[in-house]
């Protein structure tokens, strides 16, 4: 199929589920989000489960690599629970050598010589590929396949995108200050949407962003894997969770911070029902748990945790997080694994 753009992705998905799709481009922001958009069409239109391990196969491209003949067997293997399976391949984040793409590229040629069925093979790749990459072309020339391109903004664009999302939080920001931003945070708007928050609430209650807001801002930044791993705690999405920490866990990051973070989250959510229990209002419980001045989809979040989350299970966190921090430290299993599992456990 000839190449689209990210703006026809939509459109093409309405028709018949496609073999292949490769989201490709400079655009990590934007391909993370086209991927999530592509396997819920494939859910919407069969019914397959997201949740399902069996109808869904989620793949590193370590795992690829280790086992040279694991994307064609995933793509032969059929679903015992779905009528459709959708194999996922994760985490190619542009820092990858070109040698890991290239035999990636070969998994998939070997598995596109079998005459495939009932599945639809996904592949979000950020960086690497160009117009006349091997992978790009095989992915055009079949008639099934879907490959669509994510364009960096130029940094005219990505400073109008900070303007307008600036405007959205009731701000404004210094010539120097939008210039360091754009300079700071690159070409992915995903990210730049999550720091424009977090720079909001450090120049509170200043309402004229600076460039020293931007650079203590951005110095002090949490990577936003882990700040999407605690939103999907709280959420309760343990398939989101289950992803994510796989995506840290390839990009070397170490949990024993996530998971600090979480249970300084949990720890608010507990204050914040101890104060709701006790009939104090939302406004006055987002202020004391700190989140009073933050964006207010933020603070809907925050309260919608608060009222969702399971009290007895926030009873249990202390003693809980006590034992996988002893097991963790004790050498008697890979403490990464340890506390992988203890934040998969926080968000079912």
């Amino acid at each position: 199929m000839v190449a689209l753009y990210a703006d026809r992705l939509a459109g093409a998905l309405k028709g018949p589920l496609p073999l292949v799709v490769l989201l490709w481009g400079d655009e990590a922001g934007a391909i993370r989000q086209a991927a999530q958009q592509v396997a819920e069409a494939v859910a919407a239109q069969t019914g397959l489960d997201l949740a399902d391990p069996f109808g869904v196969e989620r793949l590193g491209l370590s795992d690829l690599l280790a086992e040279p003949s694991r994307l064609t067997d995933a793509c032969l293997t059929l679903s015992f629970t779905s009528p459709h399976k959708l194999v996922w391949v994760r985490g190619v984040s542009g820092t990858e050598r070109a040698d890991d793409i290239t035999q990636l590229t070969e998994q998939v040629k070997a598995a596109l010589q079998h005459p495939l069925q009932g599945v639809t093979l996904l592949l979000p790749l950020c960086g690497h590929l160009d117009k006349k990459h091997p992978l790009v072309k095989l992915a055009e020339e079949g008639a099934s396949n879907l490959a669509v391109r994510f364009f960096t903004d130029t940094g005219r664009n990505l400073e109008g995108f900070l303007k307008a999302e600036l405007a959205k939080q009731g701000v404004q920001a210094e010539p120097a200050a939008l210039s360091a931003l754009a300079a700071g945070l690159g070409a992915d708007r995903e990210v730049a949407r999550r720091e424009i928050e977090k720079l909001v609430c450090y120049a509170y209650p200043e309402t004229t962003i600076r460039a020293a807001h931007v650079t203590a801002s951005l110095c002090g930044a949490t990577p936003y894997g882990v700040m999407l791993v605690a939103e999907a705690v709280l959420a309760q999405n343990p398939v989101k969770v289950d992803m994510l920490l796989g995506q840290l866990l390839e990009q070397g990051e170490d949990l024993n911070g996530v998971f600090s973070m979480i249970l300084n989250d949990l720890n608010k959510i507990k204050q914040a029902q101890a104060m709701r229990a006790a009939g104090a209002d939302d406004d006055t419980i987002a202020r004391q748990c700190g989140k009073g001045h933050l964006p207010m989809a933020v603070k809907h979040a925050f309260m919608a945790a608060v009222q969702r989350y399971p009290a007895n299970r926030l009873n249990q966190m202390t003693e809980r997080s006590l034992e996988a921090l002893t097991l963790a430290r004790s050498g008697l299993l890979p403490s990464q694994t340890v506390l992988g599992r203890a934040i998969l456990g926080w968000s079912l």
